[in-house]
């Protein structure tokens, strides 16, 4: 060990946790200066239970650690905080920590004593994802906050909603339970004085009431995406009703379930370009009736699809579609009849179109050395290369809004 270099030791440290790097600073002089050199120039750091609890045991290895990467640091991680670890570490200023992942334990007497200390332990934040008992009351501190996530706040109050939406300048807002254990009254309205807000992802219970229509008539509003049970049909129709030209893009992942409600507000959305479903089903009958009537139509992606139609049958959807680019039938398994007996459709639809489209193959067990000869026309492009999409969990529907509407 001790005929390692200064430089190889550094290279391992980049790869070891924050527990061992303590350990390694222990081991002797030498070792500990390599340690110091590395924490000088750290811009992560990830403080989990272990290491508060090394912390918590022994206040004089935290402060020999945190001097050195207090400086340096850009983002830290959080597991399992608690208020006597943060007290000991407002000795320090971190100035450049812009990122912060912060789980506390949860505790109701404290809880925003807490959220007021990290305001002063990272007065800089613009990104910031927390977990603990806050009631919310001191987020508004937080000047420069661009994206605020928060993650089972289950006292999470209202009451400070207006206060912290009308003096953050947030983009992005996440606010998620994943159930009905917590239900926010309609003060939940008050979100929407943050008219510089882009983004808002939350459960869909809610959505419910004027929230959604407040919501897409702000100035900047792009995305909404909710984890959903029981309101997805609601709330779908409710957006065909207060804004069908301003839906974009639609997503579903494990989502849809095959529902015609929420088919009949999709062919309302003449503008949609994009809709995605993943993980899902839909009958054929609704997604011909989809492709029909959306003229506007670019991308359609069926991904790991529990059942897909025939290739004849996805070909004339293809045709009544005239204005499709992309068909993404990525991490769907495919068997080698979408190959033979769909080609003689699948010509005399190609032939009919004024613009190429893009089938997209990624995943589904088909062989490119079989495919792309039996598959060759002018009109259609075939690719095996993935195409990257926004899944953050199941059961969830994202909406893409154009802005200029």
């Amino acid at each position: 060990m001790e005929r390692l270099n200064e430089d190889v030791w550094i290279n391992i440290l980049k790869y070891l946790p924050m527990k061992d790097q303590l350990s390694v600073a222990s081991i002797n002089a030498n070792m500990k200066s390599y340690v110091q050199y590395h924490w000088r120039h750290l811009k992560y750091v990830h403080l989990t239970h272990d290491v508060l609890e090394i912390f918590e045991s022994n206040t004089s290895a935290m402060r020999d650690s945190v001097k050195y990467w207090a400086d340096s640091v850009q983002s830290v991680k959080v597991t399992k905080g608690k208020m006597d670890i943060l007290e000991e570490m407002t000795n320090f200023d971190f100035p450049h920590v812009q990122k912060l992942d912060c789980e506390m334990e949860y505790n109701l007497e404290y809880g925003d004593d807490e959220t007021m200390m990290l305001t002063v332990l990272f007065p800089n934040l613009t990104h910031l994802t927390l977990s603990s008992s806050t009631t919310g009351l001191h987020l508004w501190r937080w000047k420069q906050l661009k994206e605020l996530n928060l993650v089972w706040c289950e006292y999470l109050d209202t009451f400070t909603f207006e206060d912290t939406f009308k003096k953050l300048k947030l983009t992005k807002l996440t606010m998620l339970y994943y159930g009905y254990n917590v239900t926010l009254d309609s003060v939940v309205t008050d979100i929407t004085y943050c008219t510089t807000l882009e983004e808002l992802i939350m459960d869909d219970h809610h959505l419910l009431g004027e929230f959604l229509a407040k919501l897409v008539r702000l100035p900047n509003f792009r995305r909404l995406a909710f984890y959903t049970r029981d309101y997805y049909e609601t709330l779908l129709n409710n957006l065909a009703k207060l804004a069908p030209l301003k839906v974009q893009s639609l997503l579903f992942h494990d989502a849809f379930w095959s529902s015609e409600h929420v088919t009949y507000a999709i062919e309302k959305m003449s503008n949609l370009r994009r809709l995605v479903f993943q993980d899902d089903d839909i009958e054929t009958h609704l997604l011909h009736n989809i492709c029909r009537k959306l003229k506007n139509l670019e991308e359609l992606h069926l991904l790991k699809m529990r059942d897909l139609p025939t290739p004849d049958q996805l070909w004339n959807m293809v045709g009544s579609c005239p204005s499709l680019k992309i068909l993404n039938l990525s991490s769907t398994k495919l068997c080698q009849q979408f190959i033979g007996p769909s080609t003689s459709v699948m010509t005399r639809v190609l032939i009919n179109r004024t613009i190429p489209i893009t089938l997209h193959l990624y995943g589904t067990g088909l062989d490119p050395k079989k495919v792309l000869p039996a598959m060759q026309h002018t009109n259609l492009n075939i690719s095996f290369e993935p195409i990257k999409l926004d899944v953050w969990t199941s059961r969830f529907i994202e909406v893409g809004f154009d802005q200029k509407m």
